[in-house]
C-alpha cells in the first residue's frame, strides 16, 4: 500500500498523518493504546480499495503529533481532535461523505465526536471499546479486573516506570494477553515500541487514563451512583460496533448494551477468534465488514 505522510494542523495541534488513497470519501482511522497509526494499515488499505483517502492520524502526544500546551487528554478533547481534522480535510477538499474508524481510545473519540457534533461523519464504525466504558466499567466486577492497568496508571510516577520497564514488556505484555491467540508481527510491535520512545509518549498516553477514566471514578464515589448506560444525549451517527470474541482487555459482556446508547442505526458484530486488536487478527473479515457498513447507504441501506 502506497502512503503519504502530512503534517495536518488542527484544534491547534500539529497532527503528524499516515494517508492512503485519493477518493472523494475520506476515512478519518484513529488508533488506540498502547498502539500507533501502523494498526491501522489493513483498514487504510480496504478503504482506498473502496474508494476512500484513508487517513491515520498519530493521536494527540503521540510521537510526532504535538501535545496539548494545557496538557488536555480527556474525552472532548480527543473527540475535538476528530471533529477537527475532518474538518481541516474537508477544507482542503469537498468530499463526498466523511466517516470515522476508531479502534480503542479512537473509538473513544468517535463516540465523543458524534455526541458533540452528530453532523460532522455520515457513518462511523468503532472497534473493541462500546460507548459509555465508564458505566459498564463498574457494572462489571470482572471488567474492574480486567482493567487492572487502569488502576496502575492512576499512581503518579509508577505509571511512566512500568510502561518503559524492561525495554516496554508492559505493551507485548497487554499485546499478548489481550489478543491471546495472535501471532502479532515483530516488526508491528517494534513499531509500537518506536513511537512510545518519542518524546513524553509514555507519559502522554497514561494521561489519557488519568483524565479520563480517574475523574469518572472519583465521581462515582463521591456522589455514591452509577451513571446510567442510556443516558441522554444518544448518539446520532449510524454505527458499526465490531468486538473480539476472545478480548482479553474488554469482556464481551459489556457490549450487550450497546443499542441502548444510540437514536441512529447500530449494528454490533462480533467477530470470531479475534482479540482486542481485530482488525489486524482477521483484516479480511473486519475490512469487509467496515467498508460494507459504510458504504451501506448508498445501496439504500
Amino acid at each position: 500500500m502506497d502512503t503519504e505522510t502530512r503534517t495536518v494542523e488542527a484544534n491547534g495541534l500539529d497532527f503528524e498523518c499516515v494517508e492512503a488513497g485519493d477518493g472523494d470519501r475520506l476515512a478519518l482511522c484513529l488508533h488506540g493504546f498502547p498502539d500507533d497509526p501502523g494498526s491501522m494499515e489493513p483498514l487504510q488499505s480496504r478503504l482506498a480499495d473502496a474508494g476512500y483517502t484513508a487517513v491515520a492520524p498519530y493521536m494527540r502526544g503521540y510521537g510526532p503529533t504535538g501535545a496539548p500546551p494545557d496538557d488536555d487528554y480527556s474525552a472532548g478533547a480527543l473527540g475535538a481532535d476528530a471533529v477537527a481534522l475532518a474538518e481541516a480535510y474537508a477544507d482542503r477538499e469537498d468530499f463526498e461523505r466523511t466517516v470515522l474508524v476508531g479502534h480503542d481510545w479512537g473509538a473513544v473519540a468517535g463516540y465523543v465526536a458524534a455526541l458533540r457534533s452528530p453532523g460532522t461523519f455520515d457513518r462511523m464504525a468503532t472497534l473493541a471499546v462500546p460507548p459509555r466504558f465508564d458505566a459498564l466499567l463498574v457494572r462489571h466486577p470482572r471488567q474492574v479486573l480486567r482493567s487492572w492497568y487502569i488502576w496502575l496508571f492512576q499512581i503518579p510516577g509508577l505509571a511512566g516506570r512500568a510502561v518503559r520497564w524492561r525495554e516496554f514488556a508492559l505493551l507485548e505484555f497487554l499485546w499478548a494477553t489481550w489478543s491471546p491467540s495472535w501471532d502479532y508481527p515483530a516488526e508491528r510491535i517494534e513499531s509500537v515500541k518506536s513511537t512510545f520512545s518519542e518524546g513524553e509518549t509514555v507519559e502522554n498516553a497514561v494521561e489519557y487514563y488519568r483524565q479520563i477514566v480517574g475523574p469518572a471514578v472519583r465521581r462515582i464515589l463521591a456522589s455514591g451512583e452509577v451513571p446510567a448506560v442510556d443516558r441522554e444525549p444518544h448518539i446520532e451517527v449510524p454505527t458499526l460496533v465490531l468486538a473480539g470474541t476472545e478480548d482479553g482487555g474488554i469482556g464481551p459482556a459489556l457490549f450487550e448494551r450497546v443499542d441502548e446508547v444510540f437514536d441512529a442505526r447500530c449494528r454490533v458484530v462480533r467477530v470470531p477468534g479475534t482479540g482486542h486488536f481485530l482488525h489486524q487478527e482477521r483484516p479480511e473479515a473486519v475490512g469487509e465488514e467496515v467498508v460494507s457498513f459504510l458504504d451501506g447507504d448508498r445501496a439504500g441501506d
